[in-house]
């Protein structure tokens, strides 16, 4: 039986229309990958599920048991509870069944010297045990500790209350409690946003191999294609259905539309044939078989003409400025903090048309590196080296470069005034904004919307460095396919810190690795340093099976 149903569930906000007469379900165990552009209603899913908001029309039905764990920015904490008291606070059960077996123990002493009392309370705590057993009561606290460090806790953190934590890391105890809930069904939205690379990788792998019923809004690529079996895509107000992980499920999409265009394109063929021999008998006078025919032309159910979308035309960098071969040189180069030291002694070198990543744990460096990097900030030692007739393009998360009291059209027009409006537009379309959107003012434009405006001004102003922190941040696949069609056209030298890992692999060739113990420089992409490190576990993990065992009492043993 489904946990969750939907029959016609159609809802507004107002006039407008977001979900119109979607039927769809979940049924245990199984992981479901809720995607679709912002705005399209994947909140509004996630909300219809809990309860929390009503559809306008049709009907939603839920198990009479089902217990839902739904990942929200307001779930309760308490803040004087330690992280890891607060974690442990999850397992409900085994903490009402903990002080049912107190309870039965400090009645076995009282049944002392009656035998049938002392029978049937043995009786009842052996029930009792077996079922704390069952629930994981004697590893519940091991469980706790392996998902906190999993979302990047460190052992020292599990002692801070949580008055003191940040609001990332408040949203990854959040996550972590859902986790080790009991819930039948998990409603995760964007559960990998606040996570470096590192813990989305663990997240990865402790969501596959949960046995709940899942439902994950993500506009992460990789994370989806390691952790669903099927996709839900929300699209012009309906919901498909398509089996299989992320890159399936596209496939599959690809097939039914070539499929749809196939049908749509046999039916105007049987129509305009049949509309010539019409036209041909009427003149003929054979009226009575083109009426016949035109009557079954009206009764026809005429296929709507599949939407499909055409990859815009390449950008021009025309007017771009060439730099010198060496583009960046950092030097013996340090930054610290006080007494905290980011990296130190960091020496690479940057030449024309190299594409880098920069990958690593939250708060490793990344950005700093990338502000010391356009000036910023200083480095604490070494020194950093621009090469000849290098012209610096940096996009930050701030989004400082935007004006909002201008149109979207002016924002861009800002930069290049002498360029004709269909030129503007067209470059505006590459970043999704059409039509009437290009009026809108940029301070009423979402996160994303201001994101995607900031990179199209940033690539009109055609600087020959790119340096990008955190580009994908707050887009939708959509929109990350844009900046990446965008980006393949760039013929200048690119920097890039991301968590996104498959931006990261259609975008650069060589990576600079944030690490506990210093920056590593890796040629290559990001799939293939991924490979290499999973070589190296597996190769340390067979060493550790070969090496031979030392049995007691054998030669060269200390006597002590």
């Amino acid at each position: 039986m489904a946990l969750v149903s939907f029959h016609k569930v159609t809802k507004h906000y107002g006039a407008q229309c977001v979900l119109q007469g979607i039927s769809w379900g979940i049924d245990p165990g199984q992981h479901v990958g809720l995607i679709g552009s912002n705005g399209t209603g994947k909140t509004t899913m996630l909300q219809l599920i809990t309860g929390d908001l009503s559809p306008d029309e049709g009907e939603i039905s839920r198990r009479r048991d089902l217990r839902t764990g739904y990942l929200t920015q307001d779930a309760h904490l308490t803040a004087t509870n330690s992280v890891l008291d607060e974690a442990l606070s999850s397992f409900e059960r085994i903490h009402e069944l903990e002080k049912q077996l107190r309870e039965a123990e400090a009645a076995l002493e009282k049944a002392k010297g009656d035998a049938e009392e002392t029978e049937r309370r043995l009786g009842l705590y052996g029930r009792l045990t077996e079922e704390f057993e069952r629930a994981g009561g004697y590893t519940y606290p091991h469980r706790a500790k392996t998902v906190l460090h999993g979302l990047g806790f460190k052992e020292e953190d599990l002692p801070l209350p949580v008055n003191v934590l940040s609001g990332g890391q408040k949203t990854r105890l959040r996550l972590g409690k859902l986790l080790l809930g009991d819930a039948d069904l998990l409603l995760l939205d964007e559960p990998e946003s606040h996570l470096d690379v590192a813990a989305t990788e663990w997240l990865e792998d402790y969501i596959s191999d949960h046995p709940a019923a899942i439902l994950l809004v993500s506009h992460d690529r990789y994370f989806l294609d390691r952790t669903v079996n099927r996709i839900a895509e929300l699209e012009d107000l309906g919901l498909q259905n398509f089996p299989g992980n992320y890159t399936r499920a596209m496939e599959v999409k690809a097939e039914r539309l070539k499929a749809r265009q196939r049908a749509y394109d046999q039916q105007q063929a049987f129509i305009k044939e049949r509309e010539e021999f019409i036209r041909r008998t009427i003149e003929g006078v054979k009226t009575k078989q083109a009426q016949g025919r035109r009557s079954h032309l009206a009764r026809l159910n005429r296929l709507e003409k599949p939407r499909t979308k055409h990859r815009s035309a390449s950008l021009n960098f025309g007017t771009m400025k060439r730099s010198g071969r060496d583009v960046l040189a950092l030097d013996d180069l340090s930054k610290s903090y006080g007494t905290r030291t980011l990296f130190s002694e960091l020496h690479f070198t940057q030449h024309l048309g190299d594409r880098v990543g920069l990958i690593g744990y939250n708060g490793a460096g990344k950005t700093t590196l990338l502000r010391m990097i356009v000036g910023q900030e200083t480095p604490t030692s070494g020194r950093i080296r621009l090469g000849t007739g290098v012209d610096i393009g940096y996009y930050d998360q701030e989004r400082a470069s935007l004006t909002g009291e201008r149109s979207v059209l002016n924002e861009l027009w800002s930069v290049r005034p002498a360029l004709n409006e269909g030129t503007v537009r067209n470059l505006l379309g590459r970043f999704l904004f059409r039509g009437d959107d290009v009026f809108k003012q940029v301070n009423l434009l979402s996160g994303g919307e201001q994101g995607r405006l900031a990179l199209a001004k940033l690539i009109l102003e055609e600087p020959n460095f790119l340096v990008l922190d955190e580009p994908t941040n707050h887009l939708d696949i959509l929109s990350r396919q844009a900046l990446e069609q965008a980006l393949a056209d760039y013929p200048g030298t690119l920097m890039v810190a991301s968590h996104d890992r498959y931006f990261l692999d259609q975008m650069v060739g060589a990576l600079l690795i944030f690490e506990q113990d210093g920056v590593r420089h890796w040629e290559g992409t990001y799939s293939e340093y991924r490979a290499y490190k999973e070589e190296q576990r597996l190769e340390a993990a067979r060493s550790k099976e070969k090496k031979p065992r030392r049995r007691a009492g054998t030669a060269g043993d200390s006597a002590g």
